[in-house]
């Protein structure tokens, strides 16, 4: 199978998980003490990204010039990605959202081959700053500071 074939079967499975996480979030019960998003909104706006991100793997292929398969498959790449995801997830409860936010930011940033520095840092930074902002402060969703800032 070619490159083409499977970005563009790739991109059909993505729009298919969009349809059916799309489909599951609407359905989620709306309770009296939910907000103006709902329950259903972060999920929904996931959907949308997922959908967005297969169309467009999906027009790449079938517009874009042919290109050839990669010469061996890069799973030890993605069990770096999981392990870096692992950390996070472990490392939230104890440092809270933004921070650990910016540190998986920076993280990938580096795997991916960024020079440290002062640039890696202030986009660790931005990027934990801009998640707690736009959270927080403009759809007024609170992020748990974590067990080392007295946090939950």
């Amino acid at each position: 199978m070619s490159a083409s074939a499977r970005d563009i079967a790739l991109g059909l499975a993505a729009l298919v998980l969009a349809g059916a996480y799309w489909a599951l979030a609407v359905d989620l019960p709306i309770s009296l003490l939910s907000d103006a998003v709902g329950p259903g909104g972060v999920p929904v706006a996931i959907a949308m990204l997922m959908a967005a991100a297969g169309v467009v793997l999906i027009l790449r292929s079938l517009v874009g010039a042919p290109r050839e398969a990669p010469p061996s498959p890069a799973h030890g790449r993605a069990a770096g990605l999981l392990a870096l995801l692992v950390a996070y997830v472990l490392a939230v409860p104890f440092i809270g959202y933004p921070m650990a936010l910016g540190l998986l930011a920076g993280a990938i940033a580096l795997y991916a081959g960024a020079r440290s520095g002062l640039g890696l840092a202030a986009f660790a930074i931005g990027i934990g700053v801009l998640f707690w902002f736009g959270f927080v402060r403009v759809m007024g969703i609170p992020f748990p500071a974590g067990t080392l800032f007295g946090g939950i």
